[in-house]
């Protein structure tokens, strides 16, 4: 006969075996993201940056101009100015986030710095180089995303934004990596024939791999939120419910100009549903509704918490 001591050991057990499970998957997935965006960060930086003569910001343009004045694989000065800021990472902001990104960082720079000996293809633009910069900053977008998911970054400027986040909260490290960023954009026009077009297309690049990141991270969980005020809350609340299959909130409210009470509904929808949200809107001509965009929902009928 099983008793209950044995019986919670075997739960244990299975629990135990389970949770190794979900640590190896973890890890796998964690070692193929780390490849990947390693790799799609490698290919947009020596297909299409450097062979189109422009430097987006940070490390990244600072190799390019390099590369373009001394004949050096950008691939080398990447490696050689992360490598002390990976370091400096490991001490002061955490192991974990050190190890990926150095991983990824020193993968990405020995592809650029391997693909000349593999010959792998470059696609120079002679005439329409915001092409470049637009498939550049797409495909490395990419990578930023997948570095952000991962809990790493592409280092530089973004290692030295959060040591200084840490050490200042209330500094406004959007506009310390911006300004960085812009200082080697700037400079960059001073490199590639004194003219305007490098910097332009380095901020196009900038643009497109900002969006391309926001759009990974954010974009595919975003939904809508609906505020409803009305009073004829059952009547709406059921055609939501019915029609759209979203939960409703039901609060109290009262107006201030006239005093009366109203309902408030809240209501979280995709993006797809908003149509048929108005249609049923439209039956009740007397409510007022305000629509807000939410960058990200989690929980029940959404992504998972």
């Amino acid at each position: 006969m099983v008793t209950e001591n044995e019986m919670v050991n075997a739960e244990n057990e299975r629990t135990l075996i389970k949770s190794e499970k979900m640590t190896v998957k973890s890890w796998l997935v964690l070692i193929f993201g780390i490849i990947i965006a390693g790799v799609v960060r490698a290919i947009g930086v020596y297909s299409f940056v450097v062979p189109n003569n422009f430097a987006p910001g940070g490390v990244t343009g600072v190799g390019s101009i390099i590369e373009y004045l001394f004949g050096v694989n950008a691939g080398y000065i990447i490696a050689a100015i992360n490598v002390p800021l990976i370091i400096i990472a490991f001490i002061f902001i955490g192991k974990r986030f050190a190890i990926i990104s150095g991983i990824s960082i020193l993968l990405s720079s020995g592809l650029m710095v391997l693909f000349p000996y593999m010959h792998f293809p470059t696609f120079p633009f002679k005439e329409d180089r915001i092409l470049a910069a637009i498939a550049g900053g797409l495909i490395c977008g990419v990578g930023v995303a997948i570095m952000l998911k991962l809990g790493g970054s592409n280092g530089g400027t973004d290692i030295i934004a959060t040591l200084i986040q840490r050490k200042f909260s209330a500094t406004n490290i959007a506009w310390f990596i911006f300004l960085v960023d812009s200082t080697v954009v700037v400079a960059s026009i001073f490199v590639y024939d004194n003219s305007l077009t490098p910097a332009l297309l380095s901020f196009v690049e900038m643009f497109a791999s900002s969006k391309v990141a926001e759009l990974i991270l954010q974009g595919f969980k975003s939904a809508i939120k609906i505020e409803i005020i009305t009073n004829h809350a059952e009547d709406i609340s059921n055609e939501i419910l019915q029609a759209l299959h979203r939960g409703v909130t039901k609060i109290t409210t009262t107006g201030m100009y006239t005093g009366e009470e109203h309902s408030m509904l809240v209501c979280i929808i995709r993006k797809r549903q908003l149509s048929q949200l108005r249609m049923i809107l439209k039956k009740y001509p007397d409510t007022f509704a305000y629509i807000s965009g939410t960058s990200e929902v989690v929980g029940r009928g959404f992504a998972s918490n």
